[in-house]
């Protein structure tokens, strides 16, 4: 069946609503607009009334007041004429997914099920009359010579999307309009300005994403193991928020970076954030007060672990995403090195033994019964332990191609950058490293990635490398392999 069939029925459809988030906005007014593609056959419209206020400056958008919407039936009252308006009919509306989502949640809140093949003009408009600088409903008609009168009133906005539907469906050569309703066909789920083509050859591989708005700005960027399915997921399902609106209108590009392994693909979505500093993400574009582990003697000459906040400029023996983290580290320290869990910040202070030592898995540090001497032995083991993340080491790890392999540089402690070598190249030295990397930012979020990495994978060779910038008597610095 052609787009041009009698047979086909579009429901050309418009809402205003009290505000952009389908969760917590409601309805004001629906307008359906019945054509076969050529001509008009029926109209209806009605003000709906939301059963709450109408904010200030939504009535100035729409002219739609509370008095007006007063004496207006409810929603679920109107059910009965959308379903005889849409039923059957292809479901059309200039960015169809904020008028769609509505009305199936509108749907939903009355216990009733919406569910329609849909078409948007802002999609097909792009495919079908490309070249116009803006695809706005306004813009466009304006452009293309469509009359629009009673802009965002919903019968005036449907008339005019109806008019620019037949235009469409008259230029429509390639047959557009057919190939996205079928079944196959992602055209319903995606933006209404990201181009097809640009979703279809993305990889189902690790990495990180970028989406870029109308003008080349890096508006989020994002990470997944599967990239495909992860930006597809963005799309899908109930966009409950008016940011949620706001972020898939803006959505003009997307690009890809393919990542060798998890390390890669954090430090590189770590990087991004830092340089473009994207509108809609939040994480890593502040200075973040991550948690740290510290250390001190107290006046009975006992060392102690501490845990807290770590300011921009604190340089904590190492750090934390959270004090839940951050404890459950020291937990693990404390058992291996038979430490005091009074002594490392564990148990609140009180006079007395700590409640280890009751159970006999502390030796008494607390009670001063096992001395500082002996304690401390074993806390600079710990100490030993912690401090391996300040040394000078290279992780090496998988590469995007089977001669490649990836390098992360850390040099006395702060990050250096990441890249790849020849996997035959036999790295034992930091200054042959750096010949290979891309400089990258330093901070306690790449710390923490860091850090968290190296915890989470078992390190089970260690091999000496050399620094040309460590001093005679400097500490062992080690090559991490994964």
């Amino acid at each position: 069946m052609s787009a041009t069939s009698p047979e086909m029925i579009y429901a050309v459809t418009d809402i205003e609503t009290t505000g952009g988030s389908i969760s917590h906005g409601r309805i004001t007014e629906v307008a359906i607009v019945l054509t076969d593609g050529v001509k008009i056959l029926d109209r209806f419209s009605t003000l709906v009334n939301p059963e709450q206020l109408i904010p200030p400056n939504i009535t100035h958008l729409t002219g739609i007041s509370n008095e007006m919407v007063a004496g207006a039936p409810l929603f679920q009252e109107i059910i009965p004429q959308i379903e005889a308006f849409t039923k059957g009919a292809i479901f059309v509306a200039h960015n169809v997914n904020f008028d769609y989502g509505f009305i199936r949640e509108s749907y939903n809140r009355a216990g009733e099920r919406f569910q329609r093949k849909k078409l948007c003009t802002v999609r097909l408009s792009r495919k079908i009359i490309p070249g116009y600088p803006s695809y706005s409903l306004g813009r466009l008609c304006e452009q293309v010579g469509i009359p629009l009168k009673n802009r965002h009133r919903a019968l005036g906005d449907a008339d005019a999307t109806a008019l620019l539907l037949q235009l469409l469906i008259k230029n429509d050569v390639k047959q557009f309009i057919t190939e996205s309703l079928k079944p196959t066909s992602k055209e319903a789920i995606l933006p209404p300005h990201l181009d097809k083509n640009k979703f279809e050859v993305i990889p189902n591989e690790m990495g990180v994403y970028h989406f870029f708005d109308q003008k080349g700005k890096v508006i989020y960027v994002g990470k997944a193991v599967d990239l495909k399915k992860r930006i597809r997921s963005h799309f899908l399902g109930n966009t409950n928020t008016k940011s949620k609106f706001n972020f898939a209108e803006n959505i003009y590009d997307v690009q890809v970076i393919v990542c060798s392994n998890e390390l890669i693909m954090n430090l590189t979505e770590a990087h991004s954030i830092k340089k473009h500093w994207p509108i809609h993400n939040r994480a890593m574009k502040k200075v973040t007060l991550n948690y740290g582990l510290y250390q001190y003697k107290d006046q009975n000459g006992y060392n102690r672990f501490t845990m807290g906040r770590s300011g921009k400029n604190d340089r904590p023996l190492i750090s934390f995403r959270s004090a839940h983290e951050s404890r459950k580290y020291l937990e693990d320290l404390c058992q291996k090195y038979i430490l005091c869990p009074k002594l490392c910040s564990l148990q609140t202070p009180s006079v007395g033994s700590c409640y280890h030592f009751e159970h006999e898995e502390c030796n008494g540090a607390c009670i001063e019964e096992e001395s500082a001497l002996d304690y401390n032995t074993r806390f600079e083991e710990a100490i030993t332990e912690v401090n391996r993340e300040n040394n000078s080491f290279i992780i090496c790890g998988k590469g995007k191609t089977p001669d490649l392999k990836s390098i992360v540089v850390v040099q006395k402690g702060r990050y250096k950058g990441f890249g790849e070598a020849p996997i035959e190249m036999n790295i034992t030295s930091i200054d042959t490293a750096i010949n290979h990397i891309q400089y990258g930012y330093d901070d306690q979020d790449i710390q923490v990635l860091i850090s968290a990495y190296i915890r989470k994978c078992d390190i089970s060779e260690l091999v000496p490398l050399t620094d040309s910038t460590a001093s005679p008597n400097s500490s062992v610095e080690l090559l991490f392999e994964f």
